[in-house]
């Protein structure tokens, strides 16, 4: 197995770096992220701050994290599916995510509402890729226009068309969750489902 290659020194850090993530995922299921302190982080750990800021810079640096965890899963998701396919799974999957932890999303959203998500790489090792994943994932980590462009180029769709159906997916996916407030799976995902269908007919 995966896992057993691994030191004991490289499962230990991947695993921390793991565990702040998932206790800022349940903490933000019932407060905002300027209400989690760093050193509430810590205490819950057991860990000091200075470990924390070990691994990340700021809270928003453990949002990035988030969302190139996100970008790796993803990949794996459509890998083997032709690109219509492909982006319809994306959607479906990123519903799922939501449903699971509304406010994460929202926070996401917001930092890229007010500041930007900023270019910055958060590092994701061999290890906490197998410890997250069950495997070594081999992509490249990415955001949005990294997954969703090299779709939208392969699609049957006049190349001037492109961008707008990029916008078009953008908006979808981060729009409709917010403009349906909290969402369950199925109801979020039909609604993804009837604009892909608007988005990629009205396109060809």
């Amino acid at each position: 197995m995966p896992i057993n290659t691994l030191s004991l020194r490289e499962k230990k850090q991947a695993a921390l770096k793991l565990k702040i993530l998932d206790t800022f995922d349940e903490k933000l299921k019932i407060k905002a992220l300027a209400d989690i302190s760093v050193k509430e982080i810590a205490k819950e750990l057991e860990i000091s701050e200075m470990t924390f800021f070990n691994y990340f810079g700021s809270k928003k640096e453990v949002l990035i994290y988030f969302i190139e965890l996100w970008s790796l899963e993803m990949q794996m998701h459509i890998e083997g599916l032709e690109p219509q396919k492909a982006l319809y799974r994306i959607f479906e999957q990123t519903a799922k995510t939501i449903e699971k932890n509304p406010n994460l999303f929202m926070e996401i959203v917001a930092s890229m509402a007010l500041q930007g998500m900023s270019k910055k790489d958060i590092n994701i090792s061999r290890a906490e890729r197998i410890l997250r994943f069950g495997k070594d994932v081999p992509y490249e980590v990415g955001g949005f226009p990294d997954i969703i462009m090299p779709l939208i180029e392969k699609l049957t769709i006049p190349k001037e068309k492109h961008f707008f159906v990029y916008t078009s997916l953008f908006n979808t996916l981060f729009a409709t969750p917010l403009l349906m407030k909290c969402p369950n799976f199925k109801v979020l995902n039909n609604h993804y489902i009837e604009q892909l269908d608007f988005i990629l007919k009205g396109s060809k």
